[in-house]
């Protein structure tokens, strides 16, 4: 999601400068990698897996390098700070009808340490050193920017890599389990609105679609758009455990994000093609 957002941006004229993980090594590195910036786009983080496996680390760096991000930026006088966390920090499993005003009820070292980098976020902005907007984001869709990138976990990516390599789809999930997936282009664009603008500061906004899909109903939209972009139709299997298992109703309301005047984009078609044309480059035989 970085390197589709650095690329979307430097695209668009602005001057970027990337930083990973090691840049919190200490303070002096911080702040000389804050030196001149006027917005930082947080997402250094770990994914889910790597939280549950090492919840300390996990603290370190959702958490506490977030703090550390914030007083360098404060120290040299950043003018925005823009935090994605994660829509998990509603709770598990993500059911009903979810807004900003919906208690948080995190329950996973991953969303536990976002939730705490939530509050360094808005504690900051309440002081008035820097504005601060927290993203929190459902299922972001789309191809990352090169082949190495530490996303292929993600369903939506491993599905497409299962067409191109195996030319079916095989899940252990329950088809009717939903979610709410938005294109990367639209996170982009989000972005984008708020270097210039101010009509989120201090908030805590959804970035979702508004809407879901059931995995059965994303694996069917899969393979409608490989049958389009690859021209076959792949298998999909449902490996799903003894026992049956329904869904409940979930909606991740995006009204905040359109009452400040942020363009919501739904359709995934665009983000997949394209996911798929790449594992085709990357993975195909």
């Amino acid at each position: 999601l970085g390197g589709r957002i650095v690329r979307f941006l430097t695209s668009s004229g602005w001057s970027v400068r990337l930083g990973g993980r090691e840049v919190f090594s200490d303070s002096n590195t911080l702040e000389l990698a804050c030196d001149g910036v006027s917005v930082i786009v947080h997402l250094a983080a770990m994914n889910a897996q790597s939280c549950e496996k090492d919840p300390e680390s996990a603290l370190l760096v959702n958490g506490l390098n977030t703090l550390r991000l914030l007083q360098a930026a404060e120290k040299e006088g950043v003018r925005r700070f823009i935090y994605f966390s994660t829509a998990h920090i509603y709770g598990a499993p993500l059911e009903g009808v979810l807004t900003e005003e919906s208690l948080p009820c995190p329950l996973h070292p991953y969303s536990i340490t976002h939730r705490v980098a939530e509050d360094f976020v808005m504690e900051a902005d309440r002081r008035g050193e820097l504005s601060g907007v927290v993203f929190r984001l459902t299922n972001a869709v789309g191809a990352p920017v090169s082949s190495d990138a530490n996303c292929w976990m993600l369903v939506v990516n491993d599905l497409c890599r299962q067409v191109v390599v195996s030319r079916q789809m095989q899940l252990t999930s329950d088809e009717s389990v939903l979610r709410d997936y938005i294109p990367i282009s639209m996170v982009c664009s989000a972005v984008a609105e708020l270097l210039d603008g101010d009509q989120l500061d201090g908030e805590i906004v959804n970035l979702s679609s508004g809407h879901t899909h059931s995995l059965g109903q994303l694996t069917e939209l899969i393979a409608d758009r490989s049958e389009l972009v690859l021209g076959f139709r792949p298998n999909v299997i449902f490996n799903q455990q003894s026992g049956a298992t329904f869904s409940k109703p979930l909606e991740i309301s995006n009204g905040k994000l359109k009452q400040f005047g942020i363009m919501v984009e739904t359709d995934l078609c665009d983000e997949i093609d394209q996911l798929l044309v790449n594992c085709k480059q990357w993975f195909g035989k």
